[in-house]
């Protein structure tokens, strides 16, 4: 566009860039935790976790590898847990209508090599327990605890 007709472009930038950007949700001093599944399922599940109002992924990769094997990756801070009940219930309709089993596993930052839980053999309140139990509760606490090795 001409700069005389008063519509600027930045050719820089690509066509999104001037777009207005979401908001993101301020939690504030929310638990900060991982999940790990399946990469077929990551929109899904971050529409999930996004939908409530208490929680938010504030971090994710639809792909990325652990131990070779392909994983989406979901940092969460959350205030509330209602997301999980959601969660297992469309985990239990996926799972209804593809032949495929699958599951999602559970890290906090004093240990992100290997996870402390696998969704599949807990209730939502059992992991949500121990979410309150064991996952920081600050951003500084997280990043202490992840670098702590």
């Amino acid at each position: 566009m001409s700069p005389l007709l008063g519509k600027r472009k930045n050719l820089g930038q690509p066509a999104w860039y001037e777009r207005p950007k979401p908001q993101t949700k301020a939690l504030g001093d929310a638990w900060r935790f991982s999940l790990k599944g399946s990469p077929r399922h990551y929109d899904d599940v971050k529409l999930i976790i996004d939908a409530d109002p208490g929680a938010n992924v504030y971090f994710g990769e639809a792909l990325t590898y652990e131990r070779g094997a392909g994983v989406a990756l979901w940092r969460v801070e959350a205030k509330s847990f209602g997301w999980l009940t959601s969660l297992y219930d469309w985990w239990a309709e996926q799972e209804r209508i593809e032949p495929i089993r699958f599951t999602f596993h559970l890290y906090v930052p004093r240990d992100l090599k290997y996870p402390v839980m696998d969704l599949r053999d807990h209730t939502p309140d059992e992991v949500a327990a121990f979410i309150q139990a064991n996952a920081p509760r600050t951003r500084q606490d997280a990043e202490a605890a992840a670098r702590r090795f």
